[in-house]
């Protein structure tokens, strides 16, 4: 059996997918199964393709097809359903690792006893790249709401058995899932490989998951899985705030960010200042890509 499980889903990019691929056989240091899951709409299915005959002529690649999965989380939980290994990692057909992800990610996990654990990753934007989450080797209780990184190829976690990720909850399901498996084992801390080990590169056309709907429910999940004492007042508020800005940014309300923008700068001590000038910028419409908060 393998010893981690990595799912892939795809959705009609073809062009992209090769490069995710080529970086998952690229590592080394840990055995490893490759889940691609096929949820190509477009596209011809994977097992047509002639780019993928030989990925899966691989024995350690398997492909799950999931054309009804109706977003990211519902594919991924057709990966989970079909993961054999003991520890999971995940990865976007737009993005790729770097040699030694699964090896650093295995051996902090076996050291540090966790769960689950993080790891760096460098944004690559129109004109710059911006490294995130390399800065500390593990988030702890407030840190874990105000600084941790949760998107989905910086885990790495151990098979969580019959847990799922909320397919309701999208944006914000990757956040709350993996919150909800650090509180179910107890854990106060993420532990972190604080170098970038993922290429997150700008997804092609309209931003992917821009419903504002569930960012509200998803930042309240989170919070209540936690008793109340478990993060100070102080975080909540900015974690509140934060959440109220990533709404008004998605509905493009410019005054409203503003408003909140302000608030939020007052509450971080300026530490926000990121978010919030991200967020008048793409509710202005003068950044309308991909972009990083």
């Amino acid at each position: 059996m393998p010893l981690v499980s990595i799912i892939l889903p795809t959705c009609d990019r073809p062009e992209l997918l090769a490069r995710a691929v080529a970086s998952v056989f690229a590592q080394s240091g840990a055995d490893w199964e490759l889940l691609l899951v096929d949820n190509n709409r477009r596209e011809p299915p994977l097992a047509e393709q002639p780019a993928a005959r030989p990925w899966l002529a691989d024995s350690r690649v398997r492909l799950v097809r999931a054309a009804s999965a109706h977003n990211a989380a519902s594919a991924r939980n057709a990966g989970l359903a079909a993961a054999r290994g003991e520890w999971i990692s995940y990865l976007d057909d737009d993005d790729a690792y770097r040699p030694g992800k699964l090896a650093a990610q295995l051996a902090l996990a076996r050291a540090s006893g966790s769960p689950l654990v993080l790891c760096g990753a460098t944004f690559h934007l129109r004109s710059r790249q911006r490294r995130v989450q390399c800065s500390a080797a593990e988030w702890r209780r407030d840190e874990l709401i105000l600084h941790a990184r949760w998107n989905t190829p910086l885990l790495f976690h151990r098979h969580p058995g019959a847990e799922r990720f909320d397919e309701q909850l999208s944006p914000g399901e990757d956040a709350e899932f993996a919150h909800r498996l650090l509180a179910q084992a107890g854990g106060d801390a993420a532990p972190v490989v604080p170098q970038p080990l993922v290429d997150i590169h700008p997804q092609p056309g309209p931003r992917v998951n821009s419903n504002p709907a569930p960012v509200h429910l998803a930042l309240e999940r989170i919070l209540a899985l936690r008793p109340p004492d478990f993060y100070s007042p102080q975080a909540r508020r900015r974690f509140r705030l934060q959440g109220d800005l990533a709404v008004a940014k998605l509905t493009h309300r410019p005054a409203r960010c503003a408003a909140l923008g302000a608030r939020l700068l007052w509450a971080s001590r300026g530490a926000d200042w990121r978010p919030c000038a991200n967020a008048m910028m793409v509710s202005l419409g003068l950044f309308p890509g991909r972009w990083v908060s």
